[in-house]
C-alpha cells in the first residue's frame, strides 16, 4: 500500500474556499462503486476525480471522517482501479472523498486515467513529479 500524506491544518471548507488543491481535476464520466461501512452504493459517474481524490454524487447520510472504499470500473479492466479514502465533505447531495491509501499497481492505474484525459497532460506530470509518494 502507498499511504498518501495529507496536510492537516484547517477545514476541507476552509481549504475548499481558498482553491488550493494539490492536484488537478478531470470529468471523468464512468461507473464507479463507494464502499461505506460495508454498504456498497453503485454510482453512474464520477463527477470528478484527481490523484487525491475524487467527488460523487450520492447522498446517504454520511459523515465527515468516515473511511471508505471507491473502485473506479473501467472497461476492459477488472476488477477495477480500487482506492482508500475518508469523507471531507457531505453537500447537496455530493461527497468530497480524498484518498488515502492505494496499492502501487492502483496508484499507476489512476495516475494514467488522470494523464490520459487530462487537458494538459504535461501539467499533470509536474505535478506528479513534485509530490513526494506519487512517483
Amino acid at each position: 500500500m502507498v499511504r498518501i500524506a495529507r496536510r492537516t491544518a484547517g477545514s476541507a471548507r476552509e481549504h475548499m474556499n481558498v482553491e488550493k488543491r494539490r492536484f488537478s481535476r478531470i470529468v471523468f464520466d464512468v461507473a464507479a462503486k463507494l464502499n461505506v461501512d460495508g454498504v456498497e452504493y453503485a454510482l453512474e459517474r464520477i463527477t470528478n476525480l484527481s490523484v487525491g481524490g475524487c467527488l460523487l454524487g450520492v447522498n446517504d447520510g454520511f459523515s465527515i471522517d468516515q473511511e471508505c472504499s471507491v473502485t473506479i470500473l473501467l472497461p476492459r479492466m477488472e476488477p477495477g482501479v480500487m482506492v482508500f479514502g475518508r469523507i471531507v465533505r457531505v453537500v447537496d447531495g455530493e461527497v468530497s472523498i480524498q484518498f488515502t491509501s492505494v496499492t502501487p499497481e492502483n496508484l499507476r492505474h489512476l495516475q494514467n486515467i488522470i494523464r490520459y484525459n487530462a487537458p494538459d497532460p504535461d501539467l499533470i506530470d509536474k505535478e506528479l513529479s513534485t509530490r513526494i509518494g506519487l512517483q
